[in-house]
């Protein structure tokens, strides 16, 4: 068995990557609507008294076929944990790329992976296929608690947007640059990319003068992250389906209004290709009112972001 199993994942993989490293031609196809989520699970969605069922009911809500998870893992008192993202893709028969604390959720067949593990190449049909990739980036120095003098982790309050891009960058912007050079590897191909990720960092489409005349947020930030992959051709999903950051902030964090929280839009769904078009958009969480859909017992202090493509 474990032979046949060898074969069929190598020719799997050839039918796959036969072509890599040439410009698909361009074909005439039906389109396709094509689901995508970003959902953070906290802690595999086993914290707040919650549990992989109500987990479940999130993916099955939001109609998603393509799921980048974050904080998929449950961890134990005794240092052990357990890979909720791949206990989902056991209870509905999906495919699941383990990326070691989050992952990416599927019934497509996963046929490639990058070098770094951080995108897999995915069959949509016998002619299509897109790079997806996930993202996961550190917590730690946010800049938002920062700027709204929040403690959180031994880091000094700030007050410039220059402290707060260098403490972005110092927190993750080695990652980010690890991601752009990832995506680079795979782009010949020609094939969409999109991106999901829980980046613990706002948008520079988002923190824009605009927004602070409105009293969003305290300044105008270029932040880093969503700067440089924009720089690379990346599209915001959410911004291409509302442009207006005053009208539709979209904010993700916290779905958990406690006192003295600061919200903010650090969950994305990023992308680049022609053959890619957004149709809808909206943020899952609880019925807070904010969320533009209401799940019961969301188990969650993300809120998860949905994007509707069409795939030409």
């Amino acid at each position: 068995m474990k032979s046949l199993l060898h074969i069929v994942w190598i020719t799997l993989l050839f039918s796959c990557t036969q072509n890599a490293g040439k410009k698909n031609p361009p074909t005439s196809h039906e389109p396709l609507p094509l689901t995508v989520l970003t959902y953070n699970m906290w802690q595999g969605s086993e914290a707040g008294n919650h549990d992989i069922g109500e987990a479940l009911e999130v993916i099955k809500v939001s109609g998603a076929t393509i799921a980048g998870l974050q904080e998929a893992y449950t961890w134990r008192e005794d240092g052990s944990h357990t890979d909720n993202g791949a206990g989902l893709a056991e209870r509905l028969g999906w495919n699941y790329f383990s990326q070691g604390g989050s992952g990416i959720l599927t019934p497509y067949e996963i046929c490639d992976t990058t070098i770094g593990n951080r995108g897999v190449k995915l069959r949509i049909d016998d002619t299509r296929y897109i790079w997806f990739f996930n993202s996961h980036l550190f917590h730690m120095p946010y800049q938002p608690y920062q700027l709204g003098n929040k403690e959180y982790g031994d880091f000094p309050f700030i007050t410039t947007a220059e402290e707060a891009i260098h403490y972005a960058r110092l927190a993750r912007f080695a990652e980010t640059e690890n991601y752009i050079r990832e995506i680079a590897t795979i782009e010949n191909e020609g094939w969409p990319v999109i991106l999901t990720g829980d980046f613990n960092e706002p948008s520079h489409l988002d923190w824009t003068e605009k927004a602070v005349d409105a009293g969003l947020y305290p300044i105008p930030v270029t932040w880093p992250t969503t700067a440089a992959y924009a720089e690379t051709g990346l599209k915001d999903a959410w911004r291409v389906k509302f442009p207006d950051e005053v009208q539709k902030p979209g904010h993700t964090w916290s779905s958990i209004d406690s006192p003295g929280e600061i919200h903010d839009r650090i969950d994305f769904v990023l992308f680049k290709g022609e053959q890619l078009e957004v149709r809808d958009a909206a943020t899952l969480g609880s019925g807070d009112g904010i969320s533009d859909i209401a799940i019961e017992n969301y188990p969650s202090d993300h809120r998860a972001v949905r994007i509707l493509f069409q795939m030409k």
